[in-house]
């Protein structure tokens, strides 16, 4: 790390750290895996979650999941086979080292960064980042190409580090590695420096919560943010008014389509009675048993009705 520019503070050194110490000090400000959720284009995660995980210490929400373990195991591996890459499409050799610590820029004291690794040769100085996906994302990392989550995440990296470029280094499905190199660009940093200002001095500042996006991890915060207290009862704005029947007209229009949906099953079942395979138009029926085992209810076995098209 000593070797790496001196532009960022490190403002802690991450070896011996406990995951909730780290998770305290990722709370001084807007990290890389925040800027997609703060933004508004995260599918896993809102500006709702970055904001309580600014306020409070969340760490059942924080905890690791198998794909992330997986992908910090990962890293060395990546890491070594970015390195046999970059030979063999430079002739250079380089080492990628570790970075442990959590980066803050000089003067935006908010803008902090962990980086997976970095690397200083003769012509270039820059970033690695080590990433796994699963083979259905495939085409999202197809022909140089990556998620924006991840594109401004890096950005982010660039910005709080000053480096024009990041090399990112990724595993499909532990059968596709790649490299995608992304180089600096100060219009889209620009962009999101300003909204992480917006985001830290209208919400995290004033301790107040933005509004929910529909998603499950908005729905997941608002049910730690707010406890039940018995007998506790108050007036909602009228605004709320059309909220209020748009969820009664919605689980309205459900039935209904539920109840519409079954009637069209049981007339197509009617139709086949005991024929498995059914040709209908273009499209393809089958009907046919199933089996559910025995562990915690009792074993059944039943017929699963399937539409698809004709190929």
């Amino acid at each position: 790390m000593d070797k790496f520019n001196n532009f960022a503070n490190k403002l802690v050194c991450t070896d011996g750290l406990t995951r909730e110490e780290w998770l305290t000090w990722r709370q001084k400000g807007i990290g890389g895996s925040d800027i997609a959720s703060v933004v508004g284009i995260n599918p896993w995660s809102s500006p709702l979650a970055v904001y309580y995980s600014k306020i409070e210490k969340v760490p059942e929400l924080e905890a690791e999941n198998l794909p992330a373990e997986l992908g910090i195991y990962n890293e060395p591996f990546i890491r070594t086979k970015f390195e046999k890459w970059y030979f063999e499409n430079t002739g250079r050799h380089v080492k990628v080292e570790l970075v442990p610590y959590i980066l803050q820029h000089p003067t935006n004291k908010i803008a902090l960064a962990n980086l997976d690794g970095y690397f200083i040769d003769s012509d270039e100085e820059a970033i690695v980042e080590c990433k796994m996906t699963g083979e259905r994302n495939y085409q999202e990392w197809a022909d140089g190409s990556l998620p924006d989550y991840y594109y401004l995440q890096i950005q982010w990296y660039l910005y709080v580090t000053n480096v024009k470029k990041c090399y990112l280094a990724f595993l499909i499905g532990n059968n596709k590695f790649n490299v995608t190199a992304i180089e600096r660009n100060e219009e889209v940093i620009s962009t999101i420096v300003k909204k992480v200002a917006e985001f830290w001095t209208t919400f995290v500042e004033k301790k107040v919560a933005p509004a929910p996006m529909g998603d499950i991890s908005s729905k997941e915060i608002l049910d730690k943010m707010y406890k039940a207290e018995e007998g506790k009862e108050i007036i909602l704005e009228n605004k709320l008014v059309d909220s209020v029947k748009t969820i009664l007209d919605l689980k309205k229009k459900v039935t209904e389509m539920t109840q519409e949906i079954e009637l069209n099953q049981q007339l197509i079942k009617a139709e086949m009675g005991t024929a498995t395979l059914a040709h209908c138009g273009d499209y393809v029926i089958t009907w046919k048993e199933t089996s559910k085992k025995e562990y915690l209810c009792k074993a059944t076995t039943y017929r699963v009705l399937r539409i698809k098209r004709e190929k």
